[in-house]
């Protein structure tokens, strides 16, 4: 399993038929061990527990098609309802089903996919993506991090994960097969691979896969150097990890890593994406930069495309397609304008059915007619890089003229997420933050073309470049909410916001289950607005099991706070009190993991990396 989140909850995400994923299954059809509407196992009979199991079912295979409003999950794929019970296999539990209520210890999980369920102090879950999952809900069930146990937080003083590079992106974990034996990896700007120890931090392995690009054009010299920048994404059935980088002459290339075998590269690997072609457009690899976390979503790895700083050079948005078993086989979709590019350190969001890329500002479109562009949109792209351009599969915000395209204000330098709000229609849902001080909800099955959105936010100065944010979902006893960080003129309840702040939105369900959720700003916690990076990185969230304790972490500074997912109030400030445990030299467009009760990020400066962790001592 990739992480102890499960997938028969109130975020359910068809993401989970990810082969990265492994949250649990797709849900069983009731069989005789439980009606319809309360659920049962699944039709492989092997598949994961009832919904109302505490425990949960053992490892699933298969499973067939969910119950009315039960049936359990198999544990491959992924679940379907808003709530159920967990699987007791540590590694491919099980998720609930559509109905029921959530198991006490496998009990149902608020995003993403099925975990390991089971009893909640057995937990050695992997984290195999940025976000935790291909809906990029960047949430964790985590039953040792309850508000009660947050003030006992600190520094795991005997993990001392240091190793030489520039560290720009997050860490990835994958599980051991008993607790302990686990490996965290990191990926420098020098084209450098790390596996680090799960519980000393110590190099185990180290590899480089080839010289990496130091001559582009940085933004405040950083990153200096531009080999692997963004998060890679980990295959957690083949344990191997796939990134993406800029090597010495600039061309781009994916590799494969087999994790089991140091990091050696995989036969057929690597792919080499300046041979990558879009109808007749050439892969401009010069002036191309890839910040965007990679996606795995059935069988195909997608890594998408900006430029570097800037809105200089020949670039174009581009999602490159290569098949995970045949690299032989790729594609790629490239916008119709020059630039409109694909910042989203967050990466690209699925609902199962391939990904969703939202692009930048173009150069030299000065019509407000759209028809012939691709500035500043959301696009489904499937297979191996294929557009769908009908209103169902594309979105294009009223603003995309002005201010979006005007004036650099782009669309794609956040990411968007998948959530799931129960008896509301739509129930599935895109969250789509914008760098002008707005995020958009779309219905994910029907984006709806132009001005399609069924509701937008205005959550800070629509004047300015406010929002660099990747969502994270969670679930509360007042319902489903979204953190994100803003910036600039925060539109926080009882006015002043300020310019830097943690802030979470309440999904409200339809007034009737037929009418769509509205978001309302629920509550802002301040942040360090005077440290540049900090508004620019991406808060994740945790529950202990179901909707209990629901935490929003942040890395704030040089420090780890703890904000309770209700209020906002401050539970943890690893700078306070006598022990302060610091984390230096996080960079922009990051974000942390949380894995096994720890909270894990990574910083670098002056050549030098590390990862930090805390946890409840």
């Amino acid at each position: 399993m990739t992480r102890a989140m499960l997938c028969g909850a109130l975020f359910l995400s068809l993401s989970c038929s990810s082969s990265s994923d492994d949250k649990g299954g797709a849900g069983g059809a009731p069989a005789a061990g439980g009606g319809a509407d309360q659920g049962g196992s699944s039709a492989a009979g092997e598949a994961g527990g009832s919904d109302t199991s505490p425990t949960g079912g053992t490892t699933g295979t298969e499973g067939g098609a969910p119950g009315a409003t039960g049936g359990s999950a198999d544990g491959n794929i992924g679940g379907t309802g808003p709530i159920g019970g967990g699987g007791t296999s540590p590694t491919r539990g099980g998720a609930g089903g559509a109905g029921g209520t959530p198991s006490v210890a496998g009990g149902a999980g608020p995003v993403g996919g099925g975990s390991g369920g089971g009893t909640p102090t057995a937990f050695n879950e992997s984290v195999t993506q940025r976000g935790g999952d291909s809906a990029r809900t960047s949430h964790w069930i985590e039953p040792s991090l309850t508000k009660a146990n947050v003030s006992k937080m600190a520094s795991d003083a005997n993990f001392k994960a240091n190793f030489a590079g520039e560290f720009a992106s997050s860490p990835l974990f994958l599980a051991g097969a008993t607790p302990g034996t686990g490996r965290f990896y990191a990926a420098t700007t020098e084209n450098d691979v790390y596996a680090l120890d799960e519980v000393t931090g110590a190099t185990v392995w180290k590899r480089n896969i080839g010289g990496h690009r130091v001559n582009a054009p940085t933004c405040l010299a950083t990153p200096v150097n531009h080999g692997i920048l963004s998060t890679g994404v980990i295959d957690a059935a083949a344990h191997v990890m796939y990134v993406a980088a800029a090597m010495t002459d600039g061309h781009h290339e994916v590799h494969a890593l087999a994790l089991d075998n140091s990091g050696a590269e995989v036969a057929g690997w690597p792919v080499d994406l300046s041979k990558i072609k879009a109808g007749d457009l050439a892969f401009n690899y010069g002036d191309q930069n890839q910040r965007s976390a990679l996606s795995l979503v059935n069988g195909i790895i997608y890594v998408a495309f900006g430029g570097y700083c800037g809105d200089g050079g020949n670039y174009h948005g581009w999602v490159v397609g290569v098949n995970s078993k045949n690299p032989t086989q790729t594609g790629g979709w490239a916008s119709i304008d020059r630039q409109a590019g694909i910042w989203a350190p967050g990466g690209l969001a699925s609902d199962g059915t391939g990904v969703f890329a939202v692009t930048g500002n173009t150069s030299g479109i000065s019509s407000t007619d759209h028809s012939n562009s691709d500035t500043e949109e959301i696009l489904r792209i499937t297979d191996l890089g294929v557009a769908h351009k009908d209103d169902a599969n594309r979105f294009v915000p009223n603003e995309w003229a002005n201010p979006m395209n005007s004036t650099d204000k782009d669309f794609g330098s956040s990411s968007p997420a998948v959530i799931t709000v129960p008896n509301s229609t739509p129930s599935k849902v895109i969250v789509a933050p914008s760098k002008p001080g707005r995020v958009y909800f779309l219905d994910a099955a029907n984006l709806g073309g132009l001005k399609g959105q069924f509701a937008e936010a205005v959550v800070a100065s629509t004047n300015d470049q406010s929002l660099y944010t990747a969502p994270s979902a969670y679930q509360a006893a007042s319902g489903v909410h979204v953190a994100i960080t803003t910036g600039a003129g925060s539109m926080c309840p009882g006015g002043g916001g300020g310019n830097g702040n943690v802030m979470s939105i309440l999904m409200q369900p339809g007034v009737t289950p037929d009418k769509p959720p509205m978001p309302k700003i629920s509550w802002c916690a301040a942040v360090n607005s005077t440290d540049n990076s900090t508004h620019y990185r991406s808060p994740i969230s945790t529950n202990s099991a179901g909707n209990a304790d629901p935490i929003v972490w942040m890395i704030n500074g040089d420090r780890l706070n703890a904000f309770d997912g209700e209020t906002g109030a401050v539970l943890y400030n690893s700078g306070a009190g006598a022990a302060t445990s610091p984390c230096a030299g996080v960079q922009k467009f990051t974000a942390p993991i949380a894995v096994n009760g720890r909270i894990v990020t990574g910083g670098s400066s002056g050549g030098q990396a590390h990862l930090c962790s805390w946890s409840v001592h």
